[in-house]
C-alpha cells in the first residue's frame, strides 16, 4: 500500500492477520489516516505532535501556515484541501491523547467531575493537619474577556411562519458538546442566572453602595443584556485561583460553582466587583453568600477608576487578610491567550472550544504548575522588601505626629465621612431648588420691566413671552413655598439667601470636580489601549484621534473648574495641567468635592498624609502575605512528596495486569515530577538567602483529609529524605536517577511497552 504523506510517499505492506483494519495497521506504523476507508493521505504523528507543541507555545499558528510550511518543506504546491485533511488527523491525535489521560485520571481516582475544579490550585486545596486559619481560605480572581469571540455564519432562511431570517449556517457537530473538558461550563448552568433570578429593583442604602454602578458600562443592565449580532461568541468568562489556576464563564455562575466546590470564606476579585457585591445579594444566591461569608474585591490595577469610599471597602491595600495579592492575575492570563483569537475566530464551535480547552489545559501544566515556586519565592522577598520599610515608617510617623492608633482609626472615620457626601440632604436640597428659583424670578422680572417698561421698543411677541415665563417661575416660586412652608419671601439681604448661593456654588465646584473626574478616568483607561499588543493600526489611530478630543475637553472641564474654585470663599485649590493628567487614583478628586466638609480630613487632604497612611497598610499586608506564604509553601511541600509516593505504588500495583496503563501513570508521574526539584531548588536557595527570616517550615506536613481532593496514600508522617539536603540539584540528571536517589525505584517494564 502506498500513501501520501503530505508530498512525501510511504509504502508498506498490510499483514491482515495483524491488523484488521487499514486505520490500525497505519497507526502502528506512526502514522493517522485522514479517513477511515482506503486512506489516500495520512500524517505523521510526529508531524502532529510538532503542531500541537508549536501552537500550544505560538496561539496565533494556524493549520493553514502548518500546511503551507510542510508543502514548502517538501517542494509542493500548498493544497487548500489539505487543512482540512490535517484537521481531521489533528482531531483524532487530541482524541487519542484525551482518551489516554481520561484512563489514567480514572485509574488514579481522579475521574470526579468537579475533580479538576477542586484540585486546580494544590497551594490552597492541599490542606494539612496542622495549619494555621487565614481570614480568606482562599483567595480567587474573575474576569471576561472578548479577544476570543467568534464569528456567526449567517445564512438565510425561512422560520415556520415563512419569514426570511438569517441564521447559523454552520452544520451540527455532536462533539461541540463534550468540546472542553473540565474546563467549561455548560450552558445550561448559565443561562439558569438569569434576570428572573434578579430582584426587580436593586437599589441599596448609602452605606452599602459602592458609587461605582454609574461609572462602569458592564454593570449597566441594558448594555449586559446585548450582545453584538456578528457574533456567536463574544468572548470567555475566566475564574483563577490567586497562582493561576484555571476556570471558566460568567460571574453569577462562576461564584455559585466556587462556593459549593469551596465552601466559606471565600475572596474573589473582580473589577467590578463593588457592583457585583450587590448583584449577588439581590440574587437568589445572596443568602448562600452571606452565610459561606463571600466577600467580593476589587484588584489594585483597577482601583484607579473606583471612587475613594469604593477604595476603602474593596480595594486590595485595604482589606484585611488580604496579603500582598493584587487580584489582577486574569489581565496577565489574557494577554497571553489574545493570541488564540486569530485561530478560533472563524473555528467551529467545537474546534473553538477544543482550541481554548487544549490551551488552558497544557498552561496549567506546563506554566502555571511549573512557576508556582518562582510565584512563591518572589512574592516572599517582596514581603520582606516591604517590611525592611518599618522602621522609617515609624520615623515618618514619629514626625507627623501620627500613632499606629489614628492611622487604624483612620478608614473607618474616612468611610463615615464619605457617606455623608454620598447624598445631599433633602433640606439643602429644597434650600437650593428654592434659591435657584428667586434668582431665575429676578431674572425674568428684569426682563419684564424691560418689555413692558416705558421707552420700550419690544414688540408684541417679546412681550408676550416675557409675560408667560414671569407668570410660569411665580408659579413655581409659589407652589415651592407652600411646600416648604415659607411665609415671607426671600430676599438677597437675608441669611437664608446668602447660605442657599453658598450651597449653589458648592454644588457647581462639585459638579465640576465629577466632569474633570470623570474625563480624566476615561483618558486613562483609553491610554492602556494604545499600546496593547496586537492591536490594529487603524484601531491605535482611532485611539490616538479620541484622546486628542479628550485632551481638549478636559481642558475645558479643567477651566470650568478652576472658575467654580475661584468663587468659592476662601477659593479652593487651582489645578493645572500637569497636575490633573498625573490623578491616578479617584482619591484625588475626592479630597477636592467637598470644599466645607474637608476641614474635617483636613490634616489628610496632602499626598504626604496619604502615602503614610498606604505604607502602613502595605506595612500590614506584607505581614499577612508572609503567613499565607508560609503555609502555602509547607503544603506544596507535602503535595509533591505524597503524589510521588502514590504515583509510584500506584504504578507497581497496575504493572502486572496492565502494562500499558501503568506506563502511561508513570510518563504521568515524571511529567509531574519534573518541577520538584526546581521548585525544591527554590524553597532552599531563598532559606539561604534570607537565613532567620525565612519562616516557612520545609519539611512535609501530613495531609487533614486525603478524601477531599487528589487521591494520596496514608504516610506515616516520615520524611524519607525528602528535602532533608541543601536542595542542591543537577538539572542534568534524569528522573529516574533522581527517583533511585530518594530510594525510590521506578518499575521496569518491558520493551514492548517502552517502545
Amino acid at each position: 500500500m502506498v500513501v501520501d504523506v503530505f508530498g512525501a510517499v510511504f509504502c508498506f505492506k498490510w499483514n491482515s492477520s495483524n491488523d484488521t483494519y487499514i486505520a490500525s495497521c497505519l497507526v502502528g506504523q506512526g502514522l493517522i489516516p485522514c479517513s477511515p476507508w482506503k486512506p489516500k493521505q495520512a500524517v505523521s504523528i510526529r508531524v502532529l505532535e510538532m503542531f500541537h507543541l508549536a501552537r500550544l507555545q505560538c496561539p496565533a499558528l494556524g493549520v493553514q501556515a502548518w500546511i503551507k510550511t510542510l508543502a514548502d518543506l517538501h517542494g509542493m504546491a500548498f493544497k487548500p484541501y489539505s487543512a482540512q485533511q490535517f484537521t481531521i488527523c489533528f482531531d483524532l491525535y487530541l482524541e487519542i491523547l484525551d482518551n489516554a489521560e481520561k484512563r489514567v485520571k480514572t485509574a488514579l481516582g481522579c475521574d470526579a467531575p468537579d475533580w479538576c475544579l477542586k484540585n486546580g490550585c494544590l497551594a490552597c486545596t492541599y490542606k494539612l493537619k496542622v495549619e494555621d486559619k487565614l481570614i480568606f481560605a482562599m483567595l480567587l480572581l474573575m474576569d471576561g474577556n472578548d479577544s476570543l469571540k467568534r464569528i456567526l455564519r449567517k445564512d438565510k432562511g425561512f422560520n415556520e411562519d415563512g419569514v426570511a431570517h438569517r441564521g447559523d449556517s454552520e452544520r451540527a457537530d455532536p462533539r461541540a458538546a463534550d468540546a472542553g473538558g473540565d474546563y467549561l461550563m455548560f450552558r445550561e448552568r448559565v443561562d439558569w442566572w438569569t434576570k428572573e433570578q434578579l430582584a426587580e429593583e436593586i437599589s441599596d442604602e448609602p452605606e452599602n453602595s459602592s458609587g461605582c454602578e454609574e461609572r462602569w458600562k458592564n454593570l449597566t443592565e441594558e448594555l449586559t443584556a446585548k450582545m453584538w449580532g456578528i457574533f456567536d461568541k463574544t468572548g470567555i468568562f475566566v475564574a483563577l485561583c490567586w497562582d493561576g489556576g484555571e476556570l471558566a464563564k460568567y460571574p453569577l455562575a462562576i461564584v455559585n460553582a466556587l462556593l459549593d466546590a469551596f465552601g466559606a470564606d471565600l475572596g474573589i476579585g473582580y473589577d467590578i466587583g463593588c457592583g457585583h457585591s450587590t448583584t449577588i445579594r439581590h440574587s437568589q444566591l445572596g443568602p448562600k453568600a452571606a452565610w459561606l461569608n463571600l466577600k467580593m474585591l476589587v484588584g489594585a490595577f483597577h482601583g484607579h477608576a473606583h471612587n475613594r469610599k469604593c477604595q476603602l471597602d474593596y480595594l486590595a491595600t485595604y482589606v484585611l487578610g488580604l496579603g500582598l495579592e493584587d487580584l489582577e492575575g486574569a489581565e496577565r492570563l489574557f494577554s497571553r491567550s489574545n493570541g488564540l483569537s486569530r485561530s478560533v475566530r472563524y473555528a467551529s464551535v467545537f474546534h473553538r472550544r477544543q482550541t481554548i480547552w487544549t490551551y488552558f489545559a497544557h498552561l496549567d501544566t506546563f506554566e502555571t504548575y511549573a512557576n508556582l515556586s518562582t510565584f512563591l519565592v518572589n512574592n516572599y522577598k517582596q514581603a520582606i522588601e516591604i517590611l525592611d520599610t518599618e522602621e522609617p515608617l515609624k520615623y515618618a510617623m514619629e514626625q507627623a505626629g501620627v500613632t499606629e492608633n489614628m492611622l487604624k482609626s483612620r478608614i473607618q472615620e474616612e468611610k463615615a465621612y464619605l457617606n455623608t457626601l454620598l447624598k445631599e440632604p433633602q433640606e439643602k436640597t429644597d434650600q437650593m431648588e428654592y434659591y435657584q428659583l428667586l434668582v431665575n424670578l429676578a431674572d425674568r422680572k428684569e426682563k419684564f420691566d424691560e418689555a413692558f417698561g416705558e421707552g420700550s421698543t419690544a414688540n408684541g411677541n417679546t412681550r408676550r413671552h416675557a409675560h408667560e415665563n414671569y407668570n410660569k417661575v411665580v408659579k413655581a416660586v409659589q407652589a415651592t413655598e407652600c411646600r416648604l412652608s415659607i411665609e415671607v419671601r426671600w430676599t438677597s439681604e437675608d441669611k437664608e439667601w446668602t447660605d442657599a448661593a453658598e450651597l449653589v456654588v458648592n454644588r457647581q465646584y462639585r459638579r465640576a470636580v465629577d466632569s474633570l473626574e470623570a474625563l480624566v478616568v476615561k483618558r486613562l483607561l483609553e491610554l492602556t489601549k494604545v499600546n496593547q499588543s496586537g492591536l490594529g493600526y487603524k484601531v491605535r489611530k482611532h485611539i490616538a484621534k479620541a484622546l486628542q478630543v479628550r485632551s481638549k475637553a478636559i481642558q475645558s472641564a479643567l477651566q470650568r473648574y478652576n472658575s467654580a474654585a475661584l468663587a468659592l470663599d476662601p477659593p479652593r485649590q487651582h489645578l493645572s495641567w500637569e497636575e490633573v493628567i498625573d490623578y491616578a487614583f479617584l482619591a484625588n478628586f475626592d479630597i477636592l468635592r467637598d470644599p466645607t466638609g474637608n476641614a474635617t480630613i483636613r490634616a489628610w487632604a496632602d499626598p504626604a498624609a496619604h502615602q503614610l497612611l498606604d505604607s502602613y497598610h502595605k506595612l500590614k499586608r506584607a505581614k499577612e502575605e508572609i503567613q499565607q506564604l508560609n503555609i502555602k509553601i509547607r503544603c506544596v511541600v507535602t503535595y509533591m512528596k505524597d503524589e510521588r509516593e502514590f504515583l509510584l505504588a500506584k504504578e507497581a500495583e497496575i504493572l502486572p495486569d496492565d502494562p500499558t496503563l501503568a506506563f502511561f501513570i508513570g510518563k504521568y508521574r515524571r511529567q509531574r515530577g519534573r518541577y520538584d526539584k526546581i521548585h525544591t531548588k527554590h524553597f532552599y536557595a531563598i532559606r539561604q538567602k534570607l537565613g532567620n527570616r525565612f519562616t516557612a517550615d520545609l519539611t512535609p506536613g501530613e495531609r487533614a483529609d486525603p478524601t477531599s481532593a487528589s487521591p494520596s496514600p496514608e504516610t506515616d508522617g516520615s520524611e524519607n529524605g525528602w528535602l532533608d539536603g541543601d536542595g542542591s540539584s543537577d538539572d542534568n540528571e534524569s528522573e529516574d536517577a533522581w527517583g533511585e536517589e530518594l530510594g525510590e525505584p521506578s518499575p521496569q517494564f518491558p520493551d514492548s511497552v517502552k517502545n
